[in-house]
């Protein structure tokens, strides 16, 4: 495929002529990147934009100072672009961005994006406002994600009777902030007979029964339905499955993936301090008992 070609199958040129997109294709250089290798670090300085034509790249953020351990803020894939802060401001790298597979790169410097914007304002302008519009949907999406992880937060605050109806009220908390029609299930881990309870359900279209693995792990079942897995090391704790009516598109997998990981990590540390608060309630219950007979 040409460098043309390629380029025509990003949203951020796809309304460039031919001829105007073979000059601009001129300022670019290529890079690969091959899988687990950082693209940049976080706080480093730089000024290049950076277009992933080929593979899937994480945006993540260091949650110790000696970077051993990451939170993922966003996953891209081909399209999409990444680095536009740095070069339209020449901040430092809010996170670091790392190749999670093999990646084709077009990486244009800050100079150089200004020299073809200044030769040519009208088609310049039309490149700048797409990144806008592409900055200010990501914008509105971790706004959304905020909104929803402080009302979860809160649900962190309250005591709860059981691990399930803890869950049961979590996943009603999500229905809210999920665009489109979904159907969501959600089991609790029963250890004493080995099994996964079911403790909330929503339906909103007609769909199949989706049979629950006996191992329940997260990631995409298919491009309508997520399966996201709680669990404190090798034990399971509950899992939850969300199916949408619509087939989801790569951009909108990728924000729910993130959003799910994050409150699957949440919900595997409540999950266990409920356990924790039901177990010691239950003993103080038992010694009451003992104490009056």
């Amino acid at each position: 495929m040409s460098d043309n070609a390629k380029l025509k199958g990003i949203a951020l040129f796809r309304n460039l002529p031919d001829k105007m997109l073979a000059e601009f294709s001129a300022y670019f250089k290529q890079n690969s990147y091959q899988a687990d290798r950082v693209i940049f670090k976080e706080k480093s300085s730089g000024d290049t934009l950076y277009i992933i034509v080929e593979g899937e790249v994480v945006i993540e953020k260091a949650l110790d100072a000696e970077g051993r351990e990451f939170k993922t803020l966003a996953i891209l894939s081909g399209g999409d672009f990444f680095g536009e802060m740095a070069l339209l401001e020449g901040a430092a790298r809010f996170a670091q961005a790392r190749a999670s597979k093999a990646s084709a790169l077009y990486e244009v410097g800050r100079q150089q994006f200004f020299s073809f914007i200044k030769e040519h304002p009208e088609t310049g302008m039309g490149i700048l406002s797409e990144i806008m519009r592409t900055m200010s949907r990501r914008l509105q999406h971790t706004s959304s994600e905020l909104t929803m992880l402080f009302d979860l937060s809160r649900l962190l605050l309250r005591q709860h009777k059981s691990p399930g109806e803890f869950l049961a009220v979590v996943m009603a908390e999500m229905l809210p902030y999920l665009d489109g029609a979904w159907n969501v299930k959600a089991y609790s881990y029963n250890m004493f007979n080995e099994e996964f309870e079911e403790v909330y359900s929503r339906e909103s279209f007609p769909a199949e029964a989706r049979p629950l693995p006996a191992r329940p792990e997260s990631g995409w079942l298919d491009d309508h339905a997520y399966m996201m897995a709680c669990s404190e090391g090798a034990r399971p704790l509950g899992c939850a499955v969300f199916s949408r009516a619509e087939k989801l598109s790569h951009v909108e997998k990728n924000n729910l993936a993130t959003i799910f990981n994050t409150i699957s990590s949440i919900l595997g540390s409540a999950l266990v301090n409920i356990e924790h608060q039901a177990e010691a309630a239950m003993l103080e219950k038992l010694r009451k008992s003992k104490n009056t007979i």
